[in-house]
């Protein structure tokens, strides 16, 4: 399992799939292996997983492997096989028998509509784990505890953040009285212009340890509970990334950890091997 989500991405290759298109489907068993070109040492080799990067936090020397981009979710049938998931869908419903499972979303478009619950079942399904909030912060922060992904200070346009217009009001009219469960979950929020964009798209949005997008694009669940026992997405997303803390200090802690909407999404973790 330890490299199953590097297998599926080369497996189903770089495409994103929204509501209703055809997907290829292929067999585990005939995936092949991550590329890794950007690596000091190959992948299999190294201390993680290929697409993922080696965080060193806290004063004891802790290391953990942190996925280089947010992750795409793919549907892993009984039989084996497994076919793209929709980044515009909800992972409410799948196939019968079939499992989610996250891959490092490298050039495609995250995985939005997601709680933290079902975005755990995916790391989890993958061979990893979310993150926890001291391991996201050094991912962001990098060994010098930079405030943003990039360095001291903002930068406007570095990161996907800052969309003029919110989604929801362009899709279902103005006033907040649009703002329902379902509208919220429409797959119209992110397949408008400007929503969420491919792992890796803004180049400057990256951190000293090479981990892209962890400020805008989409909000990240990681592994924690409020004392209300709410969960915690932190970074921001493609409207907003600010109103909730500058930087790497962005957390949302007002919903349960079975909410999900069109702009909440998840990276996973693992031990170093």
């Amino acid at each position: 399992m330890r490299f199953l989500a590097g297998l599926l991405l080369s497996a189903i290759g770089l495409t994103n799939f929204a509501c209703g298109a055809s997907a290829p489907t292929t067999s585990a068993a005939d995936s092949g292996g991550g590329g890794g070109e950007d690596m000091a040492v190959p992948a299999d080799l190294g201390p993680c997983p290929d697409k993922m990067a080696l965080v060193a936090y806290g004063d004891m020397g802790a290391m953990v492997c942190v996925d280089r981009y947010e992750a795409a979710t793919v549907e892993i049938a009984a039989d084996g096989g497994v076919t793209p998931h929709a980044y515009d869908r909800p992972v409410d419903t799948v196939a019968n028998g079939s499992t989610i499972a996250a891959v490092v979303a490298e050039g495609i478009k995250p995985q939005a509509y997601i709680s933290e619950v079902q975005a755990a079942a995916a790391c989890a399904a993958a061979g990893k784990r979310l993150c926890k909030l001291v391991e996201g912060l050094a991912a962001c922060q990098g060994p010098n505890g930079l405030t943003y992904r990039y360095g001291k200070s903002s930068v406007a346009g570095a990161c996907n953040e800052g969309r003029a217009t919110n989604p929801v009001n362009d899709c279902f009219g103005p006033g907040g009285n649009v703002f329902t469960s379902s509208n919220l979950n429409s797959p119209c929020c992110d397949d408008l212009p400007n929503t969420v964009a491919p792992g890796g798209s803004f180049g400057k949005c990256v951190s000293s340890w090479g981990i892209y997008d962890l400020h805008g694009n989409l909000h990240e669940w990681i592994d924690a509970t409020t004392g209300a026992g709410n969960g915690i997405f932190k970074g921001g997303f493609f409207v907003d990334a600010k109103l909730n803390g500058a930087g790497c200090s962005y957390a949302t802690t007002a919903h349960a950890k079975s909410y999900h909407d069109y702009s909440t999404g998840f990276r996973c973790c693992a031990d170093p091997r």
